[in-house]
């Protein structure tokens, strides 16, 4: 694993010098690559975790964890772009037409480099449905959280499972194709899992975040919001009056301090984090029935937490 940024983005920095050829594209494609890689890089990591842990060796795993991040930094920035958010973003500092191309070019990029790795044929055409199937699914996900329309937790789960549980499936499942040619469909089950958890501890981040991207004030419908609206009572009408669009929010960015009191009277905090643990305590089921080495069953629970 010490050796996973190293490799993942020198893929990155011989795949932009390849195919960025104009010298506005490379220069946004080294800006967004040097912000993705100052991250985590989850996604990738999990790729390689899963291909470990079933038993894979090869060092071209990286290339494929490489191709998994060009994916996702390729959807954060079309994200990104669609909800005009996290402006601090290069991408986002940049005209939208350039940034839609960068996105199109990593997107590209990332079956490219899928296609010229040294895995088996029909492990790469698995690999690529994969991408496709997920990536598809994403795009729905993401079509639903654009329309916010969600009323209900089941609404809510159904956008966050083909949104960012999908791309989660597809990282892990990635890994499990390369070593073993097949899927998992209890990797699929507990990744699923992880990325449910993983948007809920997110989105209650948003909630209580008034310095930059906060849900309440772009009237965002998440489930921390939903179950706000449902138990606030006539004190906290104020809030439900700026969700519908009764306030602007001039009106209510001063009421910070009434908002977090409203999200901890209304136990929105307690109920979260039930929920939130709810599904991480369903991936840790599942992967604990699984017959896993123990030391890369416990390094995918760290990264997961």
């Amino acid at each position: 694993m010490e050796y996973f940024m190293g490799n993942v983005m020198s893929e990155f920095q011989t795949q932009i010098d390849r195919y960025f050829r104009v010298k506005l594209l490379h220069e946004a494609a080294q800006a967004a690559i040097n912000m993705k890689c100052s991250e985590s890089l989850l996604f990738g990591k999990m790729t390689l975790l899963h291909y470990r842990m079933f038993g894979g060796e090869d060092s071209g795993i990286y290339k494929a964890a490489a191709a998994v991040e060009m994916m996702i930094l390729a959807l954060d920035i079309i994200d990104d772009i669609q909800d005009e958010d996290h402006a601090d973003m290069p991408w986002c500092q940049m005209p939208k037409e350039i940034a839609l191309n960068l996105a199109l070019g990593f997107l590209s990029l990332s079956q490219e480099v899928l296609m010229d790795s040294d895995m088996p044929d029909e492990h790469a055409r698995s690999i690529a449905a994969l991408f496709n199937n997920q990536l598809l699914a994403a795009i729905n996900g993401q079509t639903l959280d654009l329309l916010n329309e969600m009323e209900t937790e089941e609404d809510y789960l159904i956008m966050v499972r083909q949104k960012s549980a999908a791309l989660l499936v597809c990282a892990c499942m990635t890994g499990v194709i390369l070593a073993t040619g097949s899927a998992d469909q209890r990797v699929a089950e507990y990744a699923e899992e992880i990325g449910i958890a993983a948007q809920i501890k997110n989105d209650y981040r948003d909630l209580l975040n008034w310095e930059g991207k906060n849900d309440f004030i772009r009237r965002k419908r998440t489930l921390p919001l939903l179950f706000l609206l449902a138990e606030i009572g006539e004190n906290d009408r104020w809030i439900a009056e700026y969700f519908a669009g009764g306030l602007e929010p001039e009106d209510v960015l001063h009421r910070f301090a009434e908002f977090g009191e409203a999200v901890e009277r209304t136990g929105t905090q307690l109920y979260t984090s039930v929920r939130m643990r709810s599904h991480y305590y369903r991936f840790l089921d599942v992967i604990n029935r699984m017959e896993l080495d123990s030391k890369w069953r416990d390094l995918i629970i760290e990264a997961a937490m």
